[in-house]
């Protein structure tokens, strides 16, 4: 139950029920409220002109029970006066007798029968049908004009009238009919409103079941994975709907994730070979040279020499490993500041010279005075790799590597490039000489001087600078390697 109420489906659902009951409540209340209206309107109409009609009667009445008298001509002219001014025959009024068929208007008590009061100032009766109620309310006199009021009392509806000459009158009508009616059409819209909204509610159950779905194969899909199925991705139905996005956003995912774990799982086990190497050099030395205890002080330095091989090889591959490392872990932008950059080439240059002298290569700088941002001991690293690469792949007597440097794009950017005349790449490999631990030449063993890292840790670094490295090589032509570096901004405001 508790699952059930912290799920999307069931909230949705109960905004949904709270949002359309109270739209259902809505409707019906004013569907009611101006049907009833509508009604009360109607049966106003009919006591204003039942009330006219009752004055006219006594008003001919009156006027025909005193002929060719003065009081006639005062009557005769008001006659068809509304509302009618009864100074004249006001103090006949008691006398007049009703038309029999407005009498018969106001008769009996069945449901929907009319009546009337009609009374002086003094509040003496005038006028009154047989079936008037008891408790009938007038209005005061006014000071002047007329005072009219439309009124419920209980299940009677009326209107009241006094005019500021003293008469005062209630015309009303039982509406027990109506409001019989009213109920039946409120009790109609209660049960039309409920069957909109509960069907609203089934067809809101489906639809947030339809719209939940793939956020359920998505889960699904994602415990499957985690489970370790990483082949497996969401099935997109190319709706282009927003899930249809997340879905293409998390398969992007998805796919570096694995890519990534493939990546880590070469990694370990490149690592793992590129260390058991010098790791069973080790070993089988030391027990060779234990295996017999009278040996030459020559034997036992030739056979130290190899372990010092050996081990010197496994600390430069460990301290590859952990610059890589870090270079994994360091998410945050590198420490910049201002590098002259042709001085640092200039000392990577003189430090990898001796390197240089012993393949028979010659070392040519091109450096202009060009500064950049960014970190030094991170670009001094990436300038030695860079060269160093060039020298231990080059495989010809007298061959000769150019490194240079200058500015780009008005200082905006420094670019580096090292470039050899040695045996070149094959078009095939350039997409992968950045990987870690690849080599071009796959017969290479481990002691070749470099461990397949320096090319991986050039990009790690570039990437952390937001540089550009790129590389074009031609077979027995050599190879270039290029990188792209923020530069100084020359504007004198920064």
């Amino acid at each position: 139950m508790n699952n059930l109420l912290h799920s999307i489906r069931w909230r949705v659902q109960v905004w949904h029920a709270l949002i359309l009951l109270l739209a259902v409540v809505a409707f019906c209340l004013t569907a009611y409220r101006l049907a009833w209206n509508n009604q009360l309107r109607q049966i106003d109409r009919t006591l204003v002109i039942s009330e006219r009609n009752l004055i006219h009667g006594l008003m001919k009445s009156l006027v025909a029970k005193e002929p060719g008298t003065a009081a006639e001509a005062s009557i005769r002219n008001q006659a068809d006066q509304s509302p009618p001014n009864f100074t004249v025959f006001l103090a006949h009024l008691h006398q007049a007798i009703l038309p029999a068929d407005i009498a018969s208007q106001f008769t009996g008590h069945e449901p929907g029968h009319r009546y009337f009061s009609l009374r002086n100032r003094k509040n003496e009766l005038l006028q009154q049908s047989s079936n008037a109620p008891s408790d009938l309310a007038f209005l005061p006199t006014p000071g002047n004009d007329v005072l009219e009021e439309m009124r419920t009392v209980g299940n009677r509806r009326e209107f009241a009238r006094s005019s500021a000459l003293g008469l005062q009158g209630v015309v009303g009508q039982d509406i027990s009919p109506e409001l019989r009616e009213s109920a039946h059409l409120a009790w109609s819209l209660t049960a039309l409103g409920g069957g909109i909204w509960l069907l609203g509610l089934v067809g809101g159950w489906w639809l947030a079941g339809r719209a939940i779905r793939p956020i359920e194969a998505i889960s699904r899909t994602a415990s499957r994975i985690a489970d370790g199925n990483l082949q497996e991705r969401i099935n997109i139905d190319g709706t282009e709907s927003e899930l249809d996005q997340l879905s293409g956003v998390l398969n992007q995912t998805f796919d570096r994730l694995n890519l990534a774990l493939e990546q880590q799982k070469q990694f370990t086990a490149d690592a793992s070979h590129e260390l058991r190497t010098p790791l069973t050099i080790l070993l089988n030395e030391t027990q060779r040279t234990l295996k017999r205890a009278d040996r030459s002080s020559d034997e036992y330095r030739a056979a130290l020499q190899t372990c010092q091989v050996a081990a010197q090889r496994m600390r430069q591959l460990t301290e590859s490993l952990i610059l890589l490392a870090r270079q994994d872990a360091f998410t945050a932008s590198p420490v910049t500041e201002t590098v002259v950059l042709d001085d640092l080439l200039r000392q990577t240059i003189a430090q990898l010279q001796p390197l240089a002298d012993s393949k028979q290569l010659h070392l040519h700088s091109e450096l202009q005075p060009v500064t950049c941002m960014g970190d030094i001991d991170a670009l001094r690293i990436l300038a030695a790799n860079l060269i160093s690469n060039a020298i231990q792949h080059h495989n010809r007597d007298g061959g000769n590597v150019t490194i240079s440097c200058s500015s780009a794009t008005d200082g905006q950017l420094a670019l580096i490039k090292v470039a050899d005349d040695g045996p070149g790449i094959p078009p095939g490999e350039l997409p992968r000489i950045f990987d870690r631990f690849y080599r071009v030449d796959k017969a290479r063993t481990g002691f070749s001087g470099h461990c397949g890292f320096g090319l991986a840790i050039v990009k790690g670094i570039a990437d952390r600078h937001d540089a550009e490295v790129s590389v074009s090589s031609s077979l027995d032509e050599g190879t270039e390697f290029s990188v792209l570096l923020p530069g100084l901004c020359q504007d004198s405001d920064e």
